[in-house]
């Protein structure tokens, strides 16, 4: 094998060697390019520059997160993220991990209620991503996670609305409306949920927490127009929500159940997955599925 000739100090690059040199500075140049180029790209489609569906076609993502016995979804599209709940604190900085990684800036943060499996994680998320807005009904709760959840925002500079009425957003292409229940009178804070309904990419989904047959049938009397193609199933599938009303109110063609594996509680119920059943909606579950991701654009999940 011939050596490799040392330069003498002050001799001249030969011809090849400023040829070969140059080409090795134009395919750095090039590579970095390439890769600012799709930072640009990924950052202006997605908000992020992790690769996802939504960087490859440009169709929006609702991503129902597995994160135990718990809630926490995900609506993304073109740069903009909306997030309804954050799970337990039991796995929270997993959560967390994973919300910075596709939704590093995420414009507004619905808690649909201040129990620990829909709220727990909200600290380390609010830690973790940058959240424009918090937004919170008026319940209130004296466990550890709401007062750190409050301090967090503060200490992240969140900006925080308390909801005590009905009100519509729009977050790019992504649309939240929260229905006029406030007026509802709970003694459990299940039935102090936020019923939403969010509206992305021609999908459409009905969220309320873990509202339960009362304030259910309080919404549907109310006749809001909470007709969705996607159910998210209330409170876990508990065999104290999704009534029939409810199902007939919002008349989905497919039902998401956020629960955990093996769960004391026995979510989901059977009751429950017979009325979807009996209507022919598709169930997809968390426990035994993981993460449920529906996609937008021509609609056919």
């Amino acid at each position: 094998m011939a050596k490799k000739r040392k330069r003498r100090k002050g001799q001249k690059r030969t011809p090849a060697e400023i040829v070969g040199l140059i080409d090795r500075i134009s395919l750095i140049v090039l590579i970095v390019s390439l890769i600012a180029v799709y930072c640009i790209i990924a950052i202006r489609m997605t908000g992020t520059v992790y690769p996802t569906e939504e960087l490859l076609d440009g169709r929006a993502g609702i991503r129902f997160l597995d994160v135990g016995q718990g809630d926490c979804t995900l609506v993304t599209h073109a740069g903009y993220a909306v997030l309804i709940d954050a799970g337990p604190h039991a796995g929270s900085s997993a959560t967390a991990e994973y919300l910075s990684r596709v939704a590093p800036h995420i414009d507004a943060f619905f808690v649909t209620h201040p129990h620990d499996d829909h709220m727990g994680g909200a600290p380390a998320v609010l830690r973790s991503c940058g959240v424009e807005t918090l937004y919170m009904s008026a319940a209130v709760s004296h466990e550890y996670f709401y007062e750190e959840t409050l301090r967090a925002a503060e200490e992240e500079r969140t900006a925080c609305v308390t909801l005590t009425e009905g009100s519509a957003w729009t977050f790019g292409d992504i649309s939240v409306e929260v229905y006029d229940t406030f007026g509802f009178g709970y003694e459990d804070l299940n039935d102090a949920s936020l019923v939403l309904r969010v509206s992305v990419d021609g999908m459409t989904m009905t969220i309320a927490g873990d509202a339960e047959r009362g304030l259910e049938e309080y919404a549907a009397d109310r006749g809001f127009d909470l007709r969705a193609d996607i159910l998210h199933v209330n409170h876990h599938g508990s065999s104290s929500s999704t009534t029939e009303k409810w199902l007939n109110a919002v008349r989905p063609k497919v039902a998401v159940i956020s629960c955990g594996r093996n769960n004391v509680y026995g979510h989901p119920a059977s009751s429950v997955l017979n009325r979807l059943r009996d209507r022919f909606i598709r169930i997809y579950r968390t426990d035994q599925d993981g993460t449920v991701t529906l996609r937008g654009g021509k609609w056919e999940n």
